[in-house]
């Protein structure tokens, strides 16, 4: 999992996890699922360190421990080493032969029965009768794509799309700062459209997280909420799986497309590839990327080979469009409407990468890939918007006499605070800043030459 710029930033599980409190991580390791996803997460050496302490009943020496690499003190030793330890997964004791090493005891436990097998099933020991219209893994993923969408196109279209959105979805998103409200609209931001840059799966992550976020002020358990999500990840596809306890949980990952359950009564739901993929977020970015659609042409005009709804609704964002065919739209980039993205909070570079990343397979034989006049052009308009620079300063004023404004003026230029002035007024505005020193000086210079 990747971190985005314009107040996207993703965090992977294990920099999740590291700043849980550490009762929160007690609890989390006492889940065999977590600990396997979380092994999962670890470098290969970190994982090798982990795999010989697994079934070792006590400390090992940390002179054995510098045995086991070649270069104990190299960066990939030394990274393994901090993951370990900055997710508490090891621990030094003091042992009969001195100072040795441990796993924690929930991680050892939990890692250790997801490996080995043993303890009560996951989803528990409930018995489902057999569902009498079972679901194609083709039905799922067209599920789990209408439903994503749906939450994506809320973002892009406001409220003409907030019938297929809960108020559950819109208020997260508000409260994450992907959406903002802008009159009596929701109006994506800077960081929604930085969202829409992300792979699917590092999407859903990065929602998760913020969900995982208001779990509290909605009545849920984060540890149990977070121990549900590791264990889709290690589900079947095409099976279903008894709720039991998790029913509001399961209730909010269905209306994003996490899981299938026909109704909201049904005892049972299936997984989706999301649920399933969504923890590997990053790792298979060529497979998940589609082809291009988008042709830039140095007139501004931008044609879009799609006919998929939320493609369009993203191109309109910074675009006017002037025709539209069943699978072609053209558009036109012009001052205003790039002005009106700016107002939204999206900036340029987001606009440019958005082009460069959806850019049309013909246009990606150009070096550069975008006609730098356009590129340029958007960087002046944004420019046209930076033009006036405001500050914080304070007035003084009234002065009695022009001596005293000149001593005040002059303090204030030799200290380097003054913003404005205008002498034959004995007007001065200082920065904040300075203020303080010149006020300072003002009330001494009063006293010493016995002015009130």
């Amino acid at each position: 999992m990747g971190g985005g710029g314009g107040g996207v930033k993703v965090r992977n599980i294990r920099e999740y996890i590291q700043k849980l409190p550490h009762a929160t991580q007690d609890r989390l390791y006492s889940h065999p699922a977590t600990c396997l996803a979380l092994f999962r997460s670890l470098s290969e050496t970190a994982q090798q360190y982990v795999m010989r302490l697994l079934f070792v009943g006590q400390p090992v020496p940390l002179d054995s421990l510098t045995t086991w690499a070649v270069n104990a003190r190299d960066k990939v030793n030394l990274d393994a080493t901090k993951q370990l330890k900055s997710l508490r997964l090891w621990s030094v004791v003091q042992g009969e032969g001195g100072e040795g090493v441990i796993l924690h005891p929930n991680f050892k436990k939990g890692l250790t029965t997801a490996m080995c097998g043993g303890g009560v099933s996951w989803y528990g020991t409930h018995q489902l009768e057999p569902d009498k219209k079972p679901k194609t893994v083709e039905f799922l993923d067209n599920y789990a794509k209408e439903r994503w969408e749906c939450l994506l196109q809320f973002m892009v279209q406001g409220d003409s799309n907030s019938d297929k959105v809960s108020p559950d979805i819109a208020n997260l998103l508000l409260q994450s700062g992907m959406i903002h409200r802008q009159g009596n609209e929701h109006v994506i931001t800077s960081a929604g459209f930085q969202f829409l840059l992300l792979d699917t799966p590092t999407q859903i992550w990065y929602f998760m997280l913020k969900y995982l976020d208001q779990c509290d002020s909605i009545g849920l358990n984060l540890t149990t909420c977070l121990a549900f999500i590791f264990q889709l990840s290690f589900s079947t596809l095409g099976k279903c799986y008894p709720i039991g306890s998790h029913a509001t949980f399961v209730m909010h990952l269905r209306q994003i497309g996490l899981v299938y359950q026909r109704k909201h009564t049904s005892p049972w739901f299936y997984p989706t590839r999301h649920a399933i993929n969504f923890l590997s977020a990053g790792a298979n970015k060529a497979a998940e990327k589609k082809e291009g659609y988008i042709v830039v042409e140095t007139n501004f005009r931008i044609y879009s080979y799609t006919s998929n709804e939320l493609d369009i609704a993203l191109v309109a964002l910074f675009s006017e469009p002037l025709h539209r065919f069943d699978n072609f739209i053209v558009g036109h980039i012009t001052r205003e409407s790039v002005q009106m993205a700016l107002k939204n909070g999206i900036q340029i570079k987001q606009i440019v990468d958005f082009l460069e990343t959806h850019a049309h397979p013909q246009m990606l034989k150009s070096k550069p890939i975008l006609p730098p006049t356009v590129t340029d052009q958007l960087f002046l308009w944004e420019m046209e918007r930076s033009r006036l620079v405001t500050d914080d300063g304070v007035l003084y004023s009234q002065f009695l006499s022009d001596a005293d404004f000149k001593i005040v003026h002059e303090y204030a230029q030799n200290i380097g605070c003054v913003m404005w002035s205008n002498v034959p007024k004995r007007l001065l505005v200082v920065n904040k800043k300075g203020h303080g020193d010149v006020k300072k000086y003002w009330k001494t210079y009063k006293k010493e030459h016995g002015e009130s």
